[in-house]
């Protein structure tokens, strides 16, 4: 008999043991005359044999996903190809070019990584994720790894681990050309598109910026170009995909240092210390190689110092 089925059947007995137990205090109850309760340890053992088997399965599943990550760099290396969740939707960091293909920054991080582990750029499979489904294809073991614009986040280190940071990404403000807009202060008292709720509300107001909230961002795009507001403070990242369209780079810009940064990192199943040492050491030489300064140059994203700083930092080491 298999270990399910006995425990199957110990849960029989025991719902058994507890309804005949339940009926005769009902009686009882209901009675003047006593009735002596058999005293038995059937019951008893029959909980303690499911606790055990419940101890065991347990213990089981947390070997097998500790196996799972301590072997992961193996696996990738005997199975000769690795598996990366990747944005197909946001250019132009991670998107499908006119003909079907990946391409953008993160997809040239993502096969660098491949060429450190593998020796070859091409033995890497790209599996579209979004922001709902990137950490659980991971734990899972869809994945190997996550590059997808992902934020390092003290919560998301609770399911996952991060590898060094390699760009960052916070809140930008996209206004035309001939704005004379120069620094985050020339915008006091003055009113600015924005995104109902959005985090960085608070910190505009407190910079006395007039906000204009909108619930969609292809409104606050309809009213900037209206002349309703004189810029719109949006995610970085967003702009900057806008700003890929001739529609939009021909009249307008970023012109300012983005503020409320916030890092992105490669994601990394826990445990998988070896796979993290690896993915980190191709960031570094990359950084030191000034690939994704480059990069920003490549795919028409604005220059950051938080890439030449990473740059510096990296020859430095």
């Amino acid at each position: 008999m298999t270990e399910e089925k006995k425990l199957n059947q110990s849960l029989r007995v025991l719902n058994l043991a507890v309804g005949f137990v339940a009926a005769l205090i009902s009686i009882t109850a209901c009675s003047e005359t006593k009735i002596e309760v058999p005293k038995s340890n059937e019951a008893k053992d029959n909980i303690k044999a499911i606790e055990v088997a419940q101890v065991t399965k347990t213990t089981k599943a947390v070997e097998l996903t500790a196996v799972i990550a301590e072997d992961t760099l193996a696996e990738i290396k005997g199975r000769d190809k690795i598996v990366i969740g990747v944005n197909t939707d946001h250019t132009p960091f991670g998107f499908l070019d006119s003909d079907g293909k990946n391409a953008g920054l993160e997809i040239d991080i993502a096969r660098r990584v491949a060429e450190e582990i593998l020796d070859s750029e091409k033995k890497v499979e790209f599996v579209p994720v979004t922001v709902f489904n990137r950490i659980k294809f991971l734990k899972e073991g869809k994945i190997d790894l996550v590059i997808a614009t992902m934020t390092d986040t003290e919560k998301r280190r609770q399911e996952i681990e991060f590898s060094e940071n390699y760009y960052s990404s916070g809140v930008g403000l996209l206004t035309k050309q001939d704005s004379e807009i120069k620094s985050w202060e020339d915008l006091k008292g003055k009113k600015v598109c924005s995104i109902e709720n959005a985090f960085y509300n608070e910190k505009l107001a407190y910079m006395k910026i007039e906000t204009v909230n909108f619930l969609r961002a292809s409104e606050a795009y309809k009213s900037l170009k209206e002349g309703l507001c004189i810029g719109f403070a949006y995610g970085e990242s967003g702009l900057v995909e806008q700003l890929q369209n001739p529609e939009w780079s021909q009249s307008w810009h970023q012109p300012l240092e983005p503020m409320l940064q916030k890092s992105w990192g490669i994601g990394v199943r826990q445990g998988d210390d070896k796979l993290l040492a690896t993915v980190n050491d191709a960031i570094f030489k990359m950084e030191a190689e000034g690939f994704i300064v480059e990069g920003e140059k490549k795919w028409n994203i604005p220059s950051t110092t938080y890439a030449q700083d990473r740059m510096e930092e990296a020859r430095g080491r």
